[in-house]
């Protein structure tokens, strides 16, 4: 239920025309930087005098680090893209099959063992993403028809 409200808000706020992507972009960003700059103050508090002089500000960015930033960085785009261009229902499809696909890979290369319940819910999730990608012949009664009729503008082709 949670999530479902989080999807629902995330939607309507990227949704709302009156307030420019940019500006919806700063108000949200303007909490993370608030976080840091608080921790920022609190880990300096706490810190021994020399202790923050004798270490740059990046000490232990290795090339490894660097390569998640940038990945989880171009995620997050990936995630702006998807919200601009998709529905919330296909972002949730697609979450649902990157988690198929990682622990898919992860079995061949680390031998990660997979269990029943895995199974079960990754059939389900490939299950859904099929249901919801393929159109589906409509068998219902008429006032279901015409239900459906009314709302079918709305579904993707």
């Amino acid at each position: 239920p949670s999530l479902s409200f989080c999807s629902i808000s995330n939607y309507n706020i990227f949704h709302n025309r009156s307030i420019t992507r940019w500006m919806r972009n700063i108000q949200l960003a303007f909490f993370s930087i608030l976080i840091a700059v608080f921790q920022g103050i609190y880990q300096k508090q706490g810190a021994a005098p020399d202790a923050a002089e004798a270490k740059p500000f990046l000490h232990g960015f290795n090339f490894w680090a660097w390569v998640l930033i940038f990945l989880q960085a171009g995620g997050g785009l990936l995630v702006a893209a998807v919200i601009k261009y998709a529905d919330n229902v296909l972002k949730g499809l697609a979450t649902g099959v990157s988690v198929v696909v990682a622990t898919s890979c992860s079995t061949i290369l680390f031998g990660t063992p997979l269990t029943t319940q895995f199974m079960a819910g990754a059939s389900m999730i490939l299950g859904s993403v099929y249901l919801f990608s393929n159109n589906l012949p409509l068998v219902c009664s008429p006032k279901q028809k015409e239900d459906s009729e009314m709302i079918a503008p709305m579904l993707p082709k």
